[in-house]
């Protein structure tokens, strides 16, 4: 299937589970796979299990060794060794696998060289979800090295249980740039009509500039009230000092309250930094912000330039999309159907 026919590792797993040939599970006895949610109650193949059957040199007559090492003779912590360190006996059975077949698929998995970015982020990431099941969508980012030397992407975004393979979903992967298109296609009808006067804008300006001083002006009163009461609780701190070294109060007492005192210290002194800090950002806003910005950061929302993932948090309820890739977007100012996105 993967050298001759062309099929990844998933199309593999699919294939296994629809004509629901066993899973090694089954006859392993490893009821910690066994699929609550699948359609027929059974265990499911895995594309992990696909990828491990395709390197294991067990199946060309060959025995590895050496796959795990004690950490040390005192515990029974073990770890996985690198290949480099692996011991391997050829010719030790059978081959129930040619091994020019073999080969030909170790090749071809060295050629794929596909890298998943786990850590890549999407300006849509957390408001995609699967039409069919509901679950929200996972993000993939797949990088390949071509020829030319350039580095070609793709992000998409699949259903999270069909991905970790919880369930038989139907629904299947969806490039991320169709729904971005569609999104902005159904963005710029809902827009088209919005239009800002330089009166308007002004306006805006003005009562952000209100909120912010009033805003300003609530956490200097917190600040104050949080510094009065650290004060405070340093005076606690000294005269609880003050009882011990005159023998007033116990030891034991002592270190109870003093535990209890310098906890309470420390949180405040926690609440005073993030005030300041929070100070520290809207001073900034009420220096830098200006009529000018404002103007541009409207332009760009209604010309649809460069959404940013806030943007789209605070426009966007939800995007849906079904098996047949048909996309469901849910405004928060308005709800729209979405035709089916073609690819």
């Amino acid at each position: 299937m993967y050298v001759n026919k062309g099929m990844s590792p998933t199309k593999i797993a699919d294939e296994l589970n629809e004509r629901e040939i066993l899973a090694p599970a089954i006859y392993l006895k490893i009821p910690i796979y066994m699929k609550k949610e699948s359609t027929n109650g059974k265990y499911l193949w895995l594309r992990t299990q696909i990828r491990k059957i395709l390197r294991n040199e067990v199946y060309i007559g060959s025995v590895v060794g050496r796959k795990y090492q004690k950490v040390s003779h005192k515990i029974a912590k073990v770890r996985m060794t690198k290949e480099e360190e692996h011991i391997v006996v050829e010719n030790m059975h059978e081959s129930i696998i040619d091994l020019n077949l073999w080969n030909k698929a170790q090749e071809k998995l060295k050629e794929k060289n596909v890298t998943k970015l786990r850590k890549y982020d999407h300006s849509l990431k957390g408001l995609v979800f699967c039409k069919e099941c509901g679950s929200i969508a996972t993000l993939r980012c797949r990088t390949e090295k071509r020829k030319s030397g350039k580095v070609w992407r793709a992000d998409y975004f699949i259903c999270s249980k069909r991905n970790s393979y919880t369930s038989l979903c139907s629904c299947k992967q969806i490039q991320a740039n169709l729904i971005e298109e569609k999104i902005k296609e159904n963005l710029q009808v809902e827009l088209k009509n919005i239009s800002y006067s330089e009166q308007e804008l002004k306006e805006i300006f003005k009562n952000s500039q209100i909120d912010l001083k009033n805003r300003k002006t609530i956490l200097n009163q917190r600040l104050k009230k949080q510094e009065e009461k650290l004060n405070w609780v340093n005076k606690v701190l000294e005269e609880i000092y003050q009882d011990k070294i005159e023998k007033i109060i116990t030891i034991e007492d002592f270190e109870m309250l003093y535990k209890k005192q310098n906890t309470e210290k420390n949180e405040l002194i926690k609440q005073i930094q993030e005030t300041k800090l929070e100070l520290e950002q809207i001073n900034k806003k009420i220096e830098n912000v200006d009529i000018g910005k404002i103007s541009q950061k409207v332009k760009e929302v209604l010309e649809l330039d460069n959404i940013t993932k806030e943007m789209y948090q605070k426009l966007i309820e939800k995007v849906e999309f079904d098996k047949d890739k048909r996309i469901y977007i849910t405004f928060k100012f308005s709800k729209y159907i979405g035709e089916e996105a073609k690819i």
